[in-house]
C-alpha cells in the first residue's frame, strides 16, 4: 500500500555564469535536511535567492490484487478500471476489480481516520500536481 508523505521542494537561483543552471531544484525528506539545505544556501555568495515549499508524494508500492486476490493486470475484460478520488488529504486511487462477480472497489491509500474522499469527484486521473500513475 501506499502513503502520502511531505517532503520540501527547494528552488535556488544561482548567480549566471558558476557552471549550473540558473535554477536548481531539490527536495528534501525532513526538516533537518531542510535546515540544512537553508542553511548552505544562505552561506554559498552565488546562490542569489532561495524557496521552499512543502510538497505532497505519494510512496509505495500500490496494489496489485483485489481484496479477493484477483490481479489487476491482464486483458482488458479483466484488468482493473482505475478511478481517482478528491480528499482532504491529496486524494485517494480507485481501484475497480473487473473479473465478473468481483466488484471490489480499494482505495490506496486506505483513509485515514480524518479522510473524507469524495465520490461525486472521481475521475480517470490524478489531478495536476499530483504524481502520475499506471
Amino acid at each position: 500500500m501506499q502513503e502520502w508523505r511531505t517532503r520540501w521542494q527547494v528552488n535556488l537561483d544561482w548567480r549566471p555564469g558558476r557552471g549550473v543552471g540558473q535554477v536548481v531544484e531539490k527536495r528534501v525528506d525532513s526538516v533537518g535536511e531542510l535546515r540544512d539545505a537553508v542553511r548552505e544556501a544562505r552561506a554559498n555568495p552565488d546562490v542569489l535567492r532561495f524557496r521552499y515549499a512543502p510538497v505532497r508524494e505519494l510512496v509505495g508500492e500500490p496494489p496489485h490484487t483485489c481484496r479477493r486476490g484477483h490481479t489487476y493486470d491482464g486483458g482488458s475484460f479483466t484488468r482493473v478500471r482505475l478511478d481517482w478520488a478528491v480528499c482532504s488529504c491529496g486524494g485517494h486511487m480507485v481501484y475497480r476489480c473487473k473479473w465478473p462477480d468481483c466488484g471490489d472497489v480499494r482505495l490506496d491509500p486506505e483513509p485515514a481516520i480524518d479522510c473524507l474522499p469524495s465520490t461525486g469527484t472521481m475521475g480517470k486521473t490524478p489531478p495536476e500536481g499530483n504524481p502520475e500513475r499506471p
